[in-house]
Parts: C-alpha cells; sequence; structure tokens
C-alpha cells in the first residue's frame, strides 16, 4: 500500500510547490491592497479633530446646566489649629471686672514674710531697736503701693494718677507701727514668737483687704471693707491708748491724737468716693474731735486702756456719723444708734474705772 501512494513523480512533488508558493504571494497582494486603501484624506482628519473639540467645548456648558447639587454648596473655610499670635499691645493692661476673691500673689507673701520677720526683731531684739518702726512703716507703705498698682493697673498706671493710692497706704502704715507696740507692751518671753506671728497674719489679712477693696462692684468689697474698718479701730485704739502706757507729755499726746485721727479718718471716708479734699476736711475734723477728747481726758482719772478705748469710742461716733453723710445714710434713726452704743461704752469704762480695772 505504501508503494502505491509514493508513486507521484518528482515533477508532481516541483508544482506542488509552485502552487503554494503562488497562493502566499496572492495572499501578500491582497493585504497590500487593503493597506493602500486604509489611508484616510487630511479633510476627514481635521474634521475628527474639530469634532473632538467641540465636544470638549459643550461639555462645561452641559455641566453647567445641571441642576445645583446640595453637597457641593460652598462651606466657610475650616480654622486653623493654630492661630496667629497677635501683635504686641502698647495699651496698659487691664483689670478683671469682677475681683473673685483675695488673690494670694507672691510679692502679698514675699512682704507678710519680711514683716513678721521685722515683727520678730523688734521684740526679740534687746535693747529694742526703735528704728525698726520707722523701716516696717516705710515697707508696708511702698508694698500697699507696688501691690496696688500691681493688681489694679488701669486706676492707677499713670503718673498724673499716683495720688490715688495715698488713701490706701495710711492704714497698713499705722498697722505695722501698732502691732509691734502692742506685743512689747503685753507679751513676755516666748510668747513674743507666736504674737509676732499672729500680727504678721493680721498685717496680711489688712494689705489684701486694701488691695480688694478698690472697687465697690467686687464681690468681696463688704468683706474687705469689714475688714479694713475693724484694722482701723485697732489702730486707733492701740496707739491712742498707748499714749498714756508711755506716758507721753500732753502736748506731743495731743499731736498724736490728732494726726492718728486724722490717718484713720481718710481710710474710713475713702469708701465715700468724695473729693479727695473734701475727704481730707472730713478727715481732718474727725482728728480734732479725737485730739479734743484727749484733752477733755487729761482731767479725768482715767488712763490706760480705759482712756484709749473712751477715745476710740469718740473717733467712732464722730467718723461713723460722718461717713453716714458722706453715703447719704445719715437720719434719726443712724444717728440714735451711733450715740446709744458711744454712750454706753463710756459707761461702761466709767463702771469698769470705778471697779478698779485699770
Amino acid at each position: 500500500m505504501s508503494d502505491e501512494h509514493d508513486q507521484t513523480t518528482l515533477e508532481d512533488r516541483l508544482d506542488e510547490d509552485d502552487d503554494l508558493f503562488d497562493d502566499d504571494l496572492a495572499a501578500d497582494e491582497s493585504i497590500d491592497e487593503i493597506d493602500e486603501a486604509a489611508p484616510v484624506s487630511p479633510d476627514t482628519a481635521s474634521t475628527e479633530v474639530d469634532d473632538k473639540r467641540a465636544e470638549i467645548a459643550v461639555s462645561p456648558a452641559i455641566i453647567g446646566a445641571e441642576p445645583p447639587n446640595l453637597l457641593d454648596v460652598e462651606r466657610p473655610p475650616t480654622p486653623p489649629t493654630q492661630w496667629p499670635e497677635p501683635p504686641p499691645s502698647t495699651e496698659p493692661p487691664r483689670e478683671p471686672r469682677w475681683f473673685d476673691g483675695v488673690r494670694i500673689t507672691a510679692p502679698l507673701v514675699i512682704l507678710a514674710l519680711l514683716m513678721g520677720a521685722t515683727f520678730l526683731m523688734f521684740v526679740g531684739i534687746e535693747p529694742t531697736p526703735r528704728w525698726l518702726l520707722l523701716f516696717a512703716s516705710v515697707m508696708a507703705i511702698l508694698g500697699t503701693d507696688g501691690m496696688l498698682r500691681d493688681a489694679w493697673p488701669r486706676p492707677f498706671h499713670r503718673v498724673r494718677d499716683r495720688a490715688d493710692t495715698t488713701p490706701y497706704l495710711f492704714l497698713p502704715a499705722l498697722v505695722a507701727v501698732s502691732i509691734p507696740l502692742l506685743i512689747e507692751h503685753n507679751a513676755r518671753g516666748y510668747l513674743v514668737i507666736p504674737a509676732a506671728l499672729l500680727g504678721a497674719l493680721l498685717f496680711t489679712a489688712v494689705l489684701a483687704a486694701q488691695v480688694a477693696s478698690v472697687r465697690i462692684n467686687s464681690p468681696v468689697y463688704p468683706l474687705a471693707r469689714l475688714v479694713a474698718t475693724g484694722a482701723a479701730y485697732f489702730a486707733a485704739f492701740t496707739l491712742l491708748s498707748l499714749s498714756y502706757v508711755l506716758d507721753i507729755d500732753l502736748i506731743p499726746a495731743l499731736i498724736t491724737a490728732a494726726i492718728v485721727g486724722t490717718m484713720l479718718g481718710i481710710e474710713i471716708f475713702r469708701e465715700g468716693q468724695v473729693d479727695p479734699v473734701e475727704t481730707l476736711i472730713f478727715a481732718a475734723v474727725t482728728g480734732l474731735v479725737v485730739a479734743e477728747a484727749r484733752w477733755a481726758l487729761y482731767f479725768i482719772p482715767v488712763g490706760g486702756y480705759l482712756a484709749g478705748l473712751t477715745l476710740l469710742l469718740a473717733f467712732f461716733l464722730v467718723s461713723g456719723l460722718l461717713h453716714s453723710h458722706l453715703t447719704r445714710h445719715l437720719n434719726r434713726l443712724v444717728a440714735a444708734e451711733y450715740v446709744v452704743i458711744a454712750t454706753a461704752g463710756i459707761i461702761l469704762v466709767a463702771l469698769a474705772s470705778q471697779a478698779g480695772l485699770a
């Protein structure tokens, strides 16, 4: 069977190869014909480019014609996480409108420690250095002035307003002198140490009350005025009594009574927010009345702390009536209250003197 199939001659095989070669050439020619027909004319290409540009130009108009989306509404920009620092201001700092409480500041603590050390030196050193009283009063004046200007810069920062702190300075100065003198003549031994420390706390309370009582609308103003007024009566009683304890002559005693009454009267009358000249006049009247009472007591057999209490009652009566007049609270009932309290006090002093208690 294989012999029959292999009987093809060499010529037949060559003819078959020529036929296959002709078929490949025909296929190549058909491809060339297709390629020659594919090129596009320049007019057609430009037309297609123009169509694409028209589509691109029309697309924004189409997008703009669409109804707005509520989610695409422009929102305000998100604030930055760190705000830029404001430029430095040349205006003086402003104090808070409301004084929420007594501020325990570093100057207050430092001044209290210095005053406590001064009191301890005065009552602990023998012989007693009297110049420490002057040092304590000057330190109290300077410290109070500095604390007032630091706590309330707006009313006290200008040069022309520096005198405004003056009415606040008399009470701390007199308290700084009164406390060590009272301790020296009434405490003995090691009791002078706790007494001096207690006096330093009292002075600190007075100083804080002076700073807190600058603004009437302050929440702690009533308490501050109560502490300041109590300290004023304490200083008046101490200094007026010591004029008897130290056995001062009449003329120096009268001058002392007048000065003490005037200075403490300024502290009492500054609450009325009146003109400084009017405040000084009322304070001078108070000092004059206290000096007259001191002169009258010179002819009455009473002395020591009972005489000081009597002068304190005179100061209380005069300053209370004048203060009520300044604040427009004076009426018959208020006047009767002051007169009754002063009269009752004088009666008690007379009874105590008759009983030999002083």
